[in-house]
């Protein structure tokens, strides 16, 4: 029974891959980071244009509000294409190569580097300029010890209660604490890009978690019956989780910036629950299998 949850962790993840695809770290591709870029001002000011930073720093926004396009113009002698030129009354987003220079340093002394954005806005010359900014990093130890207290409580259960109702209802109980866990970093990653459709959005930030929600729903309802497949189910979900969904997001625990719309914290949260929880539940649902047939007992 062991081997066959190894199998199936493995078979979801290499058989399935035009399915569901694999995760980006958060949606559209986005991913947390040591630093972010801020504006400043715009020099000469404009009346009606707008320059702003969005997503926690992945690309810039302009609004022109002014009656002339807007040229967003390139590094000197670069050919450089995808900047845009933005007319009157409309939008546009780019991810700006001064800032991805600026980002790419090692933090510097006084944690900012000056960046500045060259405009051609009618027939006037302007500069976006603004400064690279290095917050104090989260503790990691702290976020790590998270993670690894979501994998001792769902196994140290799992050993425990192996053979015995209340072990059943906590890898159940677990399982779907890594399922909500998931889905909910998944949600507040989607609804970070502006100009995206929220759907294609929630199927990027997924990935193999589109099988992996039903595999740990099904084993959940199975386990909770006492069927001896629900804990194979379950253990295979929290190993999809832990071993090949979540690692992508682990830099969430240790990067200042991070891509979620309700907060780093909670995010870190919610990635150390999906990552050692997952792991904890693989251990539980193994121990569980290690019995043999789960009986049903009137007892706890």
């Amino acid at each position: 029974m062991l081997a066959r949850g190894l199998l199936l962790v493995v078979l979801v993840a290499v058989l399935f891959p035009g399915a569901a695809g694999v995760a980006s770290a958060h949606a559209g591709g986005l991913s947390s980071s040591a630093s972010e870029p801020r504006v400043l001002g715009i020099d000469p000011p404009v009346p009606g244009l707008e320059v702003r930073v969005v997503e926690f720093g992945a690309r810039m926004r302009l609004d022109n509000g002014t009656g002339a396009p807007v040229v967003v113009e390139p590094l000197p002698g670069s050919q450089l294409s995808g900047l845009p030129t933005v007319a009157p009354g409309t939008r546009a987003y780019w991810t700006d190569p001064r800032i991805t220079m600026a980002a790419a340093g090692s933090r510097p002394g006084g944690d900012r580097v000056a960046w500045a954005i060259p405009l051609r806005a009618g027939d006037r010359v302007v500069t976006v300029r603004g400064e690279q900014y290095w917050p104090t990093p989260p503790p990691a130890a702290l976020w790590w010890g998270a993670a690894l207290t979501a994998l001792v409580l769902p196994a140290a259960a799992g050993l425990i209660g192996a053979g015995r109702r209340w072990g059943r209802v906590a890898l159940a109980f677990a399982t779907g604490v890594v399922l909500l866990a998931h889905l909910v970093h998944v949600l507040g990653s989607a609804v970070v890009p502006e100009d995206r459709n929220i759907v294609a959005m929630v199927l990027s930030a997924a990935g193999y978690a589109l099988l992996g929600w039903p595999l740990g729903a099904f084993g959940i309802a199975s386990t909770l019956r006492g069927r001896p497949a629900g804990p194979l189910l379950c253990c295979a979900a929290g190993g999809l989780f832990a071993i090949v969904i979540a690692p992508v997001d682990a830099f969430t625990l240790v990067d200042a910036v991070v891509p979620f719309a309700w907060g780093a914290s909670l995010d870190r949260v919610l990635v150390a629950l999906t990552l050692g929880g997952g792991l904890g539940v693989a251990a539980a649902g193994m121990a569980l299998l290690r019995r043999g047939t789960v009986r049903e007992e009137s007892s706890v």
